[in-house]
C-alpha cells in the first residue's frame, strides 16, 4: 500500500513540473498579471492573504536552502525588513515585470536578505 501511495504522489508531482505557473500554489504561484488583477480587485483582503502566503513561501524556501546548501549558516534572516516592506518589494517587482512570476520576485527578495 505504501508503494502505491508513493508512486501516486511521485507521479502527481512530476506531471506538470515544466510549467512555471504550477510550481507553487496560491497567489505566490500566480504570474504578475494575476497578482496585479487580484490586488486591485480585492485590495486589503488580498494584501493580508498574500502576506500570509509570502511568509510561508519564504520560510519554506529558507528551510530548503538550509537542507540543500550546507546548513543553517546559509539561511537568511527573514524578519530583517518588515512584512510591509517585503510586500511592497513584490508589488514593485510585478510593476516592472508584468509578465514575470511572483515566486521569482520572492526569490530575488530572499537573496537580498542578510545571512
Amino acid at each position: 500500500m505504501k508503494k502505491i501511495l508513493g508512486i501516486l504522489v511521485l507521479s502527481l508531482l512530476l506531471c506538470n513540473t515544466g510549467f512555471a505557473e504550477r510550481v507553487t500554489w496560491g497567489f505566490v504561484g500566480d504570474d504578475c498579471k494575476k497578482f496585479n488583477l487580484n490586488k486591485n480587485k480585492f485590495q486589503n483582503e488580498f494584501d493580508n492573504l498574500f502576506k500570509t502566503q509570502m511568509r510561508g513561501f519564504l520560510t519554506g524556501y529558507n528551510m530548503y536552502v538550509a537542507l540543500n546548501d550546507g546548513g543553517t549558516d546559509k539561511m537568511k534572516i527573514l524578519d530583517h525588513n518588515s512584512i510591509d516592506y517585503a510586500y511592497s518589494t513584490i508589488v514593485e517587482y510585478c510593476r516592472k515585470k508584468p509578465d514575470g512570476q511572483v515566486f521569482f520576485g520572492l526569490i530575488d527578495y530572499y537573496n537580498s536578505l542578510p545571512n
